[in-house]
């Protein structure tokens, strides 16, 4: 009787159209402001609570373009950075775990920009002050499929097999400290990990990191901030571009790695104070070895010239979601924007007018059009008057 493999899901395609136009050359002729969104589009103006993303079930808001696999004996942490798998065959057979890591290195980090705004106000009580934050807007878009090489990627960005440090570099190579290889030239991963595997420690661990390489994060941001401007906002901006499931760590079967996992004892620990005892037990017995790595370049290396890129640049990104962004911004909206997102906006975009307003529907009677054309740019003037003001400012 042969061995059970795991099963090994496909991992998922993203399918982008090439051949779309950008809707952003069209937003300089319209102003989002000016649009009726739906109710559902304008979260209310108060401090809503960033809530975690799920990692496996999505809802219409967090459509993910890849969805990672759930691994045996698996768990992910709080923070959706690192899966954690106590399956004992990856620890006991080397085949088992050189699959599991092959499969794992197809799968990207999960990449997302995020925009989040805030403003202060400060709330009078009898004879004291209050300063509460507000969260004005918190947006985010999931970048993961820039990373998927398609039909039209250079051969040179397509990534072939597992990276491992250079021999001067520092890592963990089985020891419970970092330590550079005696040898001239660096093991590969199978070596690594036959290593792992014959290991006599019986606890230890093994992990593959996932790296993102080359994405000029500094001129999205640059970006995102100026679009964010040109709303007239007066808050806090905030963007960054998190990554999330960038590491799988095996964990041998033993008692120590089974209670280190367990968050009830963890805290228990916390409270008494024996993790003063715990934690140098632990690391003085754990033996990791952390050295293997599926690079997922953005673009070839700054210093390649021509520079070439997996999917597209940074700017083209921020021109197809251009108007999606600021949509989202001006709407106060909190949570995910996808694809069907941007087709509402761009919807949006081709129902207004000439002047920039979105047309109002014609009753048949001249007289109640005319009342109706009046007081729609009597609205949008007094919006005009207000987001010439700017909006999202602190208040004392």
């Amino acid at each position: 009787m042969g061995k059970p493999m795991p099963p090994k899901p496909l991992p998922g395609v993203y399918r982008d159209d090439p051949n779309r136009d950008d809707a952003a050359s069209t937003s300089s002729a319209v102003l989002m402001d000016d649009m009726d969104y739906p109710d559902s589009d304008l979260p209310a103006y108060e401090d809503v609570p960033a809530t975690p993303r799920p990692t496996l079930a999505r809802n219409q808001e967090a459509q993910s373009y890849l969805i990672h696999p759930t691994l045996p004996a698996s768990h992910i942490s709080r923070d959706e950075t690192t899966t954690t798998t106590h399956w004992p065959l990856y620890s006991q057979d080397a085949t088992f775990l050189t699959e599991m890591l092959k499969d794992e290195a197809k799968y990207p980090p999960t990449f997302t920009a995020r925009m989040v705004g805030t403003h202060s106000e400060t709330t009078r009580k009898k004879d004291s002050k209050e300063k509460v934050t507000v969260t004005d807007f918190d947006v985010r878009l999931d970048m993961t499929h820039l990373l998927i090489p398609g039909p039209n990627t250079p051969a040179s960005l397509v990534r072939q097999d597992l990276d491992v440090p250079l021999p001067q570099s520092k890592a963990h190579r089985g020891n419970r400290t970092q330590s550079d290889c005696p040898q001239e030239s660096a093991p590969d991963a199978n070596t690594y990990i036959q290593s792992y595997i014959s290991s006599p420690f019986s606890v230890r661990s093994f992990t593959l990191d996932r790296r993102i390489v080359y994405h000029d994060s500094t001129a999205l941001e640059a970006f995102i901030t100026s679009l964010v401007g040109s709303t007239n906002y007066r808050g806090h901006l905030k963007v960054t571009f998190p990554i999330t499931h960038n590491r799988v760590t095996v964990y041998s079967p033993c008692w120590q790695n089974d209670y280190r996992e367990k968050l009830w004892l963890r805290w228990m620990f916390y409270l008494t104070f024996l993790w003063i005892i715990s934690w140098p037990y632990l690391w003085f017995m754990t033996r990791r070895w952390e050295v293997v790595t599926a690079v997922f370049p953005y673009s070839c290396a700054p210093e390649c010239g021509n520079r070439q890129f997996v999917t597209k640049s940074e700017e083209a990104f921020y021109k197809q979601w251009k108007s999606s962004i600021r949509r989202a911004v001006v709407g106060k909206k909190q949570g995910w924007i996808d694809e069907e997102y941007k087709l509402a906006t761009e919807e949006a975009i081709s129902q207004a007018g000439p002047d920039g307003l979105s047309r109002i529907p014609s009753t048949g009677n001249a007289t109640a059009d005319g009342a109706l054309g009046f007081l729609r740019q009597a609205v949008n003037a007094g919006r005009d008057v207000a987001m010439a003001g700017g909006w999202g400012a602190d208040s004392w």
